[in-house]
């Protein structure tokens, strides 16, 4: 899995870069009410109580693990939410115009070089990784009986997660749902070209107490093998990362 970046450099010269028509960016407080995370509507970028990490992942379609560096109030991290130093960004481009979701996501690069005079590089790095493929006794699917795509997450009490499939390929699952849950990239090797209706269970979280709902739930490893006959295989792969190099707080506007 490789990204396309579009490096910033500092000081060279470069044609114009696509740029929102207006946009506001204001810093922000979590108190415990509205959304978190970059959303489009329309032709606006919304992005609330996020970080700037957040942001930078946003613009360069990065998973958390691809992008380091910058100023220590530059990630939330594992600070508490009303803790962080989080932003407010209203962006629209021009009337009239309807950019695609890369034409945004360019548009967020220039202004997040304009406002917060972000540097950055891009470097190539090994990560720890999955591959899932079929387990030697076969996959344990039902083919779909048809009917409209499903495919969301649910809550077992606390500690445990099911994920629910219907009318779905096993490469869809992993991009949207099971790896989201794996703690390293996951890589669909596993050659299966169906849809299928399934059921996933397993305990996401291995403090669990004893008689919590979902306790004697398996982990997600060994939930793939029994429940759908597949296995997540380690492996490791190259990625394109990114590390900021400079950032500083916007001013108000």
């Amino acid at each position: 899995m490789r990204l396309a970046l579009l490096v910033l450099f500092a000081g060279t010269a470069a044609l114009a870069q696509p740029a929102f028509d207006v946009a506001s960016v204001k810093p922000t407080k979590w108190t415990g009410n509205g959304s978190v995370g970059v959303f489009i509507r329309g032709n606006t970028l919304d992005a609330e109580h996020t970080d700037l990490y957040g942001l930078v992942e946003y613009a360069w379609n990065l998973q958390d693990f691809q992008l380091s560096g910058g100023p220590e109030w530059a990630s939330a991290g594992h600070k508490m939410l009303s803790e962080a130093t989080l932003f407010e960004v209203i962006a629209k481009a021009a009337p009239g115009e309807t950019p695609s979701a890369e034409q945004i996501r360019l548009m967020l690069r220039t202004l997040l070089k304009d406002r917060f005079h972000l540097q950055i590089h891009q470097v190539s790095r090994e990560f720890p990784a999955w591959n899932l493929v079929v387990s030697k006794g076969g996959p344990k699917l039902k083919d779909a009986a048809g009917g409209d795509r499903k495919l969301n997450t649910y809550s077992i009490g606390r500690f445990a997660l099911r994920i629910e499939g219907r009318n779905i390929s096993i490469p869809d699952a992993v991009e949207n749902q099971i790896g989201l849950y794996a703690r390293r990239p996951v890589f669909e090797k596993t050659g299966l070209t169906g849809k299928y209706d399934f059921t996933l269970e397993w305990l996401s979280d291995p403090t669990a107490p004893a008689g919590a709902p979902g306790s004697d739930l398996p982990t997600l490893e060994t939930a793939l093998q029994q429940q759908l006959g597949l296995r997540l295989e380690p492996t490791t792969a190259p990625f394109d990362t990114v590390v900021i190099d400079h950032a500083e707080k916007p001013t108000e506007n």
